[in-house]
């Protein structure tokens, strides 16, 4: 990286952690014009002066003024240990001052470690399956990233249009020839996991690239009093073995993972085989104040049966477990050092990162024309600050700020050229070197004038600079310097404890791929959207119910058949759709806990600019799930527990004019696992089809205009999946009490 660079980034730090650090102050303009001084009064300081007013405006200055809660660090609602809730009890809420996820005026969900644990859980995607909002699909194509989306987006492209971080590292992949800014977290061990916070559109101000059906922050864990051994197997030739080993005592505690993996896969040549390794240690400073540091090493050899055409399919002409090409396929090698600070008590919090990371890519595909090597090696640094202060302006209006930056630069090689069975075979159609720097501020502040009130307003700036070395058309592809706003305003009113009304509106934004898009269009603009969403929030003891609305326009439509197809821009389009999540606590006592849950997803997305189409291609009409998780004692200390849900999926249009389209379908899915004192748990889990197993993975390898019957390709699903395991858990450390689940939306 160029000095000049860090001498950007680091100039945007001190601006955004120095900014207030005259607080109390008379400050002065550059003009020498005087500025009133604004009395920033400490939570303490205005607790005391609060206590002097009468006792009913004592209590509306209280909560005006209420003191966050540590993010990630909430209790859990009531309930057994290994239960599960909805509920956004000991949570911040929509109205409260905090940097909590759960206190943005948007609709979130978090889920915890022990809500993950009795997911079922074969890969990732699988952890988000039951969400509200996601639609989750399996391509089958070996280890390359899952179908994720949000909001109206298509799965069809790697989750290229949520923003992943794991430990405030990005996941996304810039300029990616796989496809616009790629996401893969086969890297992501869910033993490893302590929260996933998700926030459904652009409304979060801490993330901007990717940013456009919302964003996914997964925090790992720093400790746990017991290791872990444990060996599963299943259908397709599965099997996986886990051990972890952790500590509560010392002064570094170690969190530490490693896993072994293969499985067959059900079509042919769909193996895959990996190893990951974790390993993380944290310790406390004299001055409290937390560092981690956490090496990863992750490596993957995959088989790709590429996809098959779905007439022939349902003709018979063909199998659905056949392979395009036997010799498809590809590997990924991953290396990461990552250290996390964070200091200052909750409300006035200090956090950074730093990392440098290695990716090694190699993908051979057929996707109709001809077996192709796509080639990314890539080393990635960065790091981000951010600051939070919590007080009150005078003795009124309670006031929390947050300042930071985010810094990331990119090292690319890509390389593409035709192979047959995997020998280049021909001339290269790209080949580049490639720096890609990103640069960020960003800052919110909340205010909250009344005991029902909460104001928030935020923004970002993000500038991306590219350094491009086209080896093929040396010069054809100017460097260019671009950067872009992304203001955030929101709502929210409580007029009573148990009611939530909540409105934003958000700008996000998705960076230009050099290899996909830039070249050939070098005056090309980051992706922009606009999206605005209103709802409410019922929150009772044994009922929880959320409900929005929301709508976002796109600047320019961005749209790509397969992966390293070429992408084609659709122009303006315009998504709007609900969200409804509800769940209800059958049992919740200190040792038991039942509930039902129910999420519903519907969306349109319409062309603008067409003339003669309507529907951006790929999004599917709706997708719900109905379902329970459970946790509950049984006899001698011991305990059932488990999740059981049914997901329903909607047609996609996979043609403009809406003409192609998949079926509806649905898939069940459930876990059950019992466990002992001892330290000893079984478990099975299970994905049945009963219907339809084509219309999860439908492409469209033709123009998503002209195109007929005869151009969709698809990767079928098994009908079953199944998987049992068995574990142990053996303290190494003095026992602690057994964490209370926290699975809930807001």
């Amino acid at each position: 990286m160029s000095s000049t660079h860090w001498r950007l980034f680091f100039l945007t730090t001190a601006v955004s952690v120095g900014s207030f650090s005259s607080q109390g102050e008379a400050q002065s303009s550059g003009s020498g014009v005087s500025i009133p001084a604004v009395t920033v009064t400490a939570p303490d300081t205005a607790r005391k002066k609060q206590a002097q007013r009468s006792a009913p405006d004592q209590s509306r200055r209280r909560a005006a003024t209420n003191r966050p809660r540590q993010p990630g660090s909430a209790p859990a609602p009531g309930g057994a240990p290994g239960g599960a809730g909805l509920a956004p009890t000991g949570a911040p809420g929509r109205g409260e001052l905090s940097s909590a996820v759960t206190a943005l005026p948007a609709a979130v969900t978090v889920i915890d470690a022990p809500a993950i644990s009795r997911l079922p859980v074969t890969t990732y995607g699988d952890l988000f399956r039951s969400l509200p909002g996601f639609n989750v699909s399996n391509f089958g194509q070996g280890a390359i990233g899952y179908g994720l989306s949000l909001r109206g987006y298509t799965e069809a492209e790697h989750g290229r249009d949520i923003a992943y971080y794991i430990d405030g590292v990005p996941v996304n992949e810039i300029s990616s020839l796989h496809t616009p800014n790629y996401a893969d977290l086969n890297i992501l061990l869910p033993e490893t996991v302590k929260s996933i916070e998700i926030v459904r559109g652009p409304f979060s101000v801490e993330y901007g690239d990717s940013n456009l059906g919302g964003s996914v922050k997964i925090t790992t864990k720093d400790t746990e009093p017991f290791a872990t051994a444990g060996v599963s197997g299943g259908t397709q030739g599965t099997i996986r073995g886990v051990g972890t080993y952790s500590t509560t005592q010392g002064a570094w505690l170690p969190y530490l993972a490693f896993e072994g993996y293969h499985t067959d896969g059900y079509r042919d040549n769909s193996f895959i085989d990996r190893y990951n390794s974790f390993n993380k240690v944290t310790t406390t400073l004299p001055d409290g104040a937390t560092v981690s540091f956490r090496a990863q090493a992750y490596g993957t050899d995959f088989g790709a049966p590429g996809y098959a055409n779905r007439q022939a399919i349902e003709a018979g002409q063909i199998s659905e477990r056949s392979a395009t090409n036997p010799t498809d396929g590809g590997n990924k090698q991953l290396e990461n050092f990552v250290a996390n600070y964070s200091s200052g008590a909750a409300g006035q919090e200090l956090n950074g990162t730093m990392f440098v990371s290695h990716d090694y890519f190699n993908r051979y595909a057929d996707f109709g024309g001809g077996q192709r090597w796509q080639h990314d090696d890539r080393t990635m640094v960065g790091g981000r600050v951010s600051k939070t202060w919590t007080g009150a302006v005078g003795d009124d209006i309670g006031v929390q700020v947050l300042l930071g930056s985010n810094w990331r630069t990119d090292f690319i090689n890509a390389f593409q050229a035709p192979t047959t069975a995997r020998a280049v075979t021909g001339a290269p159609v790209v080949n580049l070197g490639l720096t890609e720097t990103n640069l960020a501020g960003f800052g919110q502040i909340q205010i909250k004038p009344t005991s029902w009130l909460k104001l928030t307003a935020g923004a970002r700036f993000d500038q991306f600079i590219y350094d491009i070395d086209d080896r093929i058309t040396p010069g054809g592809t100017p460097n260019i310097s671009n950067g872009i706003a992304s203001p955030k305003v929101g709502v929210a009113i409580t007029p009573v404890k148990w009611l939530e009304f909540f409105a934003n509106y958000g700008q996000g934004f998705r960076s230009i791929d050099v290899p996909l898009e830039l070249i050939g269009n070098p005056g090309l603009q980051p992706f922009e959207i606009v999206s605005t969403e209103g709802g409410f929030q019922f929150t009772f003891d044994r009922f929880k119910f959320l409900a929005s609305y929301w709508t976002t326009d796109s600047a320019n439509e961005a749209f790509q058949a397969a992966p390293g197809l070429p992408v084609t821009f659709l122009g303006k389009a315009r998504r709007d759709g609900y969200d409804i999540d509800a769940r209800y606590y059958l049992i919740n006592d200190p040792q038991n806990a039942v509930s039902a849950f129910a999420n519903f997803g519907g969306v349109r997305a319409r062309v603008l600019d067409s003339a003669f189409a309507f529907f951006v291609p790929n999004v599917p009409d709706y997708v719900a799930n109905v379902g329970v998780d459970f946790s509950v004692a049984t006899r001698n200390a011991e305990r059932l527990s488990g999740t059981a849900y049914v997901t329903f999926i909607g047609k996609k249009r996979l043609t403009e004019d809406g003409a192609i389209t998949t079926s509806p379908f649905s898939r069940v899915t459930g876990k059950l696992a019992y466990s002992w004192p001892e330290g000893w748990t079984v478990f099975s889990q299970a994905t049945w089809y009963p219907g339809d197993r084509l219309s999860e993975i439908a492409v469209n390898f033709a123009d998503p205009v002209t195109a007929t019957p005869a151009d969709i390709f698809v990767s079928a699903q098994p009908t079953l999946v199944v998987m049992a395991g068995l574990s142990y858990r053996f303290q190494t450390a003095g026992i602690s009490p057994a964490p209370n689940p926290t699975l809930f939306t807001k």
